[in-house]
């Protein structure tokens, strides 16, 4: 059976580490260790000009190829792009070396709400550069209306046995926390309480819990699915008979962040790198070319209508205010959402 991100990093967590006592890479090249469909080598040789520091970048697809990488002794990465799961357990590890934000007078340009994470409260060790949202996709034909409300998934009989939810336990209970007006990562056991009784009451009308959501909604199984945005601007956006919303109440986002590992060779060098790839026009043109949303508030000021008119890339921003980053429970509290999530399956 194949390992969750959690349960591989869960896994990782427990093993010795090895041993990260500093050295120069041999090639004299800055190390980056980059999230696939992210950066692409233009920007590197850009760079390159503007700084004469040469780039060498690895990519990564999955967060066990990342850990791997991150882990590994050949060669020691100077600079990496994150998801938030994987920097939540290297902060927790110490493996990531605290950013100077003098070096970085470009984390200017970045909207304020990114500027604290759940994952990383005072950005001490990470900077935003692509991020996504939790929402619902949904068939245009068979709605009347945009489904801008979690209740529609959560709490209606409206569309019975058209609706599918994501599988993963802790997305979808901390979404049902959210529409019932507790924080996303609350920690009060009553909030999980009431997010699993709802759900319990929802689940006669649901159709399925599966982690691909997209292809119920394309196969014509359902109406209605959690979605991750990515997923939606990869697999589904060509539809013309498919849409994307977040819901009014908010939603969980996701991000993937520029950190340097605390092993780094050059890492006066990663810092240039980070600030470079903060710079509003590169910032703008990666995230065109590759269609993620950037939290980059100047680079959004270079786009056109089509991408801040996509709720599948940009949030209106009242929502976004009410949208928030994950912080992963741990101890104890892991265990309550495990047991509320056998609860809901086994009813």
């Amino acid at each position: 059976m194949a390992l969750s991100r959690r349960d591989f990093l869960a896994g990782v967590a427990a093993l010795p580490l090895l041993p990260l006592s500093t050295h120069a890479n041999s090639d004299g090249s800055l190390h980056f260790l980059n999230s696939s469909n992210s950066v692409d080598r233009d920007a590197l040789q850009t760079f390159k000009k503007r700084s004469d520091i040469n780039v060498l970048m690895d990519i990564y697809n999955d967060e066990a190829e990342f850990i791997g990488g991150f882990l590994g002794d050949n060669p020691r990465y100077d600079a990496v792009l994150a998801s938030d799961d994987s920097i939540a357990h290297l902060v927790q590890t110490g493996l990531l070396d605290p950013l100077n934000r003098s070096l970085i007078p470009n984390m200017r340009q970045i909207d304020s709400h990114f500027l604290t994470a759940a994952f990383d409260p005072n950005r001490n060790f990470s900077l935003p550069f692509i991020w996504g949202t939790l929402g619902i996709a949904y068939r245009k034909s068979a709605v009347e209306r945009i489904p801008d409300s979690w209740k529609y998934l959560l709490n209606s009989g409206k569309y019975f046995n058209r609706i599918a939810l994501l599988s993963e336990k802790l997305t979808v209970l901390q979404i049902a926390q959210k529409y019932l007006g507790y924080p996303i990562n609350s920690s009060d056991e009553k909030a999980l309480q009431k997010a699993e009784q709802l759900l319990i009451k929802q689940k006669p009308h649901i159709k399925i819990f599966s982690n691909n959501t997209q292809k119920l909604l394309l196969s014509g199984q359902v109406d209605l699915a959690m979605i991750w945005s990515d997923d939606f601007l990869k697999n589904l956006s060509t539809s013309s008979d498919l849409g994307y919303t977040v819901p009014a109440e908010g939603t969980l986002t996701w991000q993937k962040s520029l950190c340097i590992p605390k092993h780094a060779a050059d890492p006066v060098a990663a810092h240039k790198l980070i600030d470079f790839l903060l710079e509003k026009g590169i910032a703008a043109r990666l995230a065109k070319k590759f269609r993620y949303a950037t939290p980059n508030k100047d680079a959004l000021e270079l786009m056109d209508k089509s991408y801040l008119n996509n709720p599948a890339l940009s949030l209106p921003p009242a929502v976004l205010k009410e949208s928030e980053s994950r912080r992963f429970p741990t101890g104890n509290h892991n265990l309550l959402y495990k047991k509320a999530w056998e609860q809901i399956m086994k009813k």
